[in-house]
Parts: structure tokens; sequence; C-alpha cells
């Protein structure tokens, strides 16, 4: 389903150590992120993924933000994602795409601290991971840490209803690397 939506030119990827899941973020998205984490900072704050899922579901693509919520509520070390507007938002967005953009996870920063899941996010994604009614089996989160200013400071997770929490790599940087190294030694 979500096949030539988005490329390696326009965006960001991550993948498992088992090369099973994969999630690739527009750099429009991620752009959003950057913009509303810097805004609102020294709090956290958060949205909603939107995107869709390969035919397999191991890959998702993450294409667009949900709105921030106006009952959603960030501090300096935690952030609550509201619910006020989102049922209607996810109604108009599957009757818009008939279905194919739709939930896929959350994302949420972590100004000037490590973008890893607190055992919080850890509980709340698996629940929703693990919610039959949500049908997101495997959910994606995405923190954003430290600085709030690049793809190196974004810590990417599936929560698999069956494996549970997945670590993913920047696999958009190793393949940066693997070029650049490629180029350094065909000059030598």
């Amino acid at each position: 389903m979500g096949k030539g939506i988005l490329t390696d030119s326009t965006s960001l990827r991550w993948q498992s150590d088992c090369q099973k899941y994969t999630v690739r973020l527009s750099n429009a998205c991620f752009l959003k992120m950057m913009e509303m984490a810097q805004a609102h900072a020294p709090k956290e704050v958060g949205t909603s993924l939107i995107g869709c899922y390969s035919d397999d579901g191991f890959e998702a693509f993450v294409i667009d933000l949900a709105p921030l919520s106006s009952d959603s509520k960030g501090s300096r070390i935690s952030f609550y994602r509201g619910i006020a507007g989102l049922r209607e938002f996810f109604i108009k967005l599957r009757q818009t795409f008939r279905g194919k953009r739709h939930y896929v996870g959350e994302w949420h920063s972590h100004p000037d601290a490590a973008p890893l899941p607190s055992q919080r996010d850890d509980r709340q994604q698996l629940a929703i991971a693990k919610d039959t009614n949500t049908a997101c089996p495997e959910c994606i989160l995405i923190v954003i840490g430290h600085a709030l200013s690049n793809a190196d400071e974004m810590g990417v997770f599936v929560y698999s209803r069956k494996r549970g929490r997945i670590l993913l790599a920047p696999a958009h940087q190793s393949e940066s690397i693997r070029n650049s190294r490629t180029s350094v030694q065909l000059q030598n």
C-alpha cells in the first residue's frame, strides 16, 4: 500500500537489527516535528503519527502529524497527548483517503534529555499495540531528544503486540556513511 509514497531522497529511514521492521519518515513530517518541538521547548510536546504500512505490514510510512489537541499538556519531564478533536480528525482522514492513511503511532519530545522512552511510554505504547480496537498491532513511537535539532537526536521504536519494544537504527545514516566511504576509497 505504501510503496512509492516515500523514497530515500524524500524520507529518513530506520530499520531493526533483524531488518524485519522499517520506518520511513517524510522530510516534511520531520520538519513539522522539529518546529513543534522547538516552539514548545523546554516543555515536552507531541501528537499522533499519520501514515500507512506496506502490504506485509513490516514497513511503515509516516507521512504527516495529527493536530495538537487543545487538551494536551506538557511539562519539562512529561507529556500527556490529549484527545480533543482527534476522533473527528481521524474519521475525516479515513474518509478523505479511503482508509489508506491512518494512525500509525505517536511522537513526542524530550528536550535536553535522551531520545528514549520512559517506562510510562513503554506501557502506553504496548497498551495501544495490544488493543484490538485500535487495529495497530505494531505501533511506532518516535522520541526527539537533546537539542531538538536533527535526526541524530531521534529514537525510533516499534511496539509489537507479539514481540514487545523493538529499537530501530538510523539506516539513512549508514547509507550516507557507506556512500561517503565508497567515494573516499575511490579517490585514494
